[in-house]
């Protein structure tokens, strides 16, 4: 399996789970758990900021339409 595929598996993984449980959007809860995981991965909180924003605006879009 190459790495593409397996980023577009992890992909739709994070928007499964992020569709069965429940989106935080206290500010101070959203800067932790972003700084935790950029400790843990190695990736910029400023990527994970980038990616986070653009994936729940795509949930928020397709439970409220455009």
């Amino acid at each position: 399996m190459d790495e593409k595929r397996k980023g577009e598996i992890a992909l739709a993984l994070l928007r499964y789970d992020l569709t069965q449980n429940e989106i935080k959007l206290n500010p101070n809860d959203i800067n932790r758990r972003l700084g935790n995981a950029a400790k843990a991965t190695g990736i910029t909180i400023e990527e994970l900021r980038e990616f986070s924003r653009s994936l729940i605006e795509e949930l928020v879009e397709k439970v409220f339409g455009k």
